[in-house]
């Protein structure tokens, strides 16, 4: 399993979703784009944007006199790795319970999704792909 970064708390996660929803901004279009009850200070949101970087979790680059931060990596690779980190060190009965409970919450049309999936990743299997 790879190091995998993680972020820390309710803002953190506030922030990241609001990067995952834009594609990043600079401080103020990532403090627009939360929600009312995560509307901080300027500077705190500024403060949560350089940790997430320094966890390597967002880019920042230049943009004229201010920075544009953008998530480094997609949503669905970070929660498929925080579950992957979840689940590494458990047990085989453990690890199975835990995706039957996450398995057995979706609803009907996410389970044909995720069947669908996996019927996706099984023909890649069968055709010789790594797994």
């Amino acid at each position: 399993m790879t190091d995998h970064p993680t972020f820390q708390g309710a803002l953190q996660a506030a922030v990241m979703r609001a990067l995952w929803e834009t594609g990043g901004g600079n401080v103020q279009a990532v403090r627009d784009a939360l929600p009312p009850d995560d509307k901080h200070a300027y500077t705190t949101i500024q403060t949560v944007l350089n940790r997430l970087v320094e966890r390597g979790l967002v880019t920042r680059e230049r943009e004229g006199i201010a920075f544009r931060y953008a998530p480094s990596m997609a949503e669905p690779d970070y929660v498929s790795g925080a579950i992957d980190r979840a689940l590494s060190d458990a047990s085989p009965g453990a690890r199975e319970a835990a995706l039957a409970q996450l398995v057995g919450a979706l609803g009907r049309d996410e389970l044909k999704t995720l069947e669908r999936l996996a019927a996706q990743v099984e023909k890649r299997r069968g055709d010789g792909a790594p797994s």
